[in-house]
């Protein structure tokens, strides 16, 4: 089985320089969460911390839509086509 959440440390968190890993699990666990009727999904866990971060389905629409701007910043349309799809699920 794969691990579905990157495990990353807290100064690269705090510096986003693992944002492309924290935005393709975003998108992943959501669209799984959408599919198995979830109220939250876990996207990373800090090393060292033992800190997850989930976020709830309330704040899903709004992680997607900074995910799409990531994605169009960064000129990758085919993930920005799946996301505008998985927004259209919720």
């Amino acid at each position: 089985m794969t691990r579905k959440i990157p495990i990353i440390s807290l100064e690269d968190f705090e510096a986003k320089a693992k944002k492309p890993i924290m935005m393709k699990a975003l998108v992943r666990n959501i669209a799984e969460g959408i599919d198995e009727n979830l109220e939250s999904v876990n996207v990373a866990e800090i090393k060292h911390h033992n800190v997850i971060i989930n976020v709830p389905k309330s704040e899903w629409k709004g992680g997607l839509e900074n995910a799409l701007k990531y994605y169009i910043k960064t000129e990758e349309y085919e993930e920005c086509s799946k996301i505008k799809t998985i927004i259209n699920r919720l």
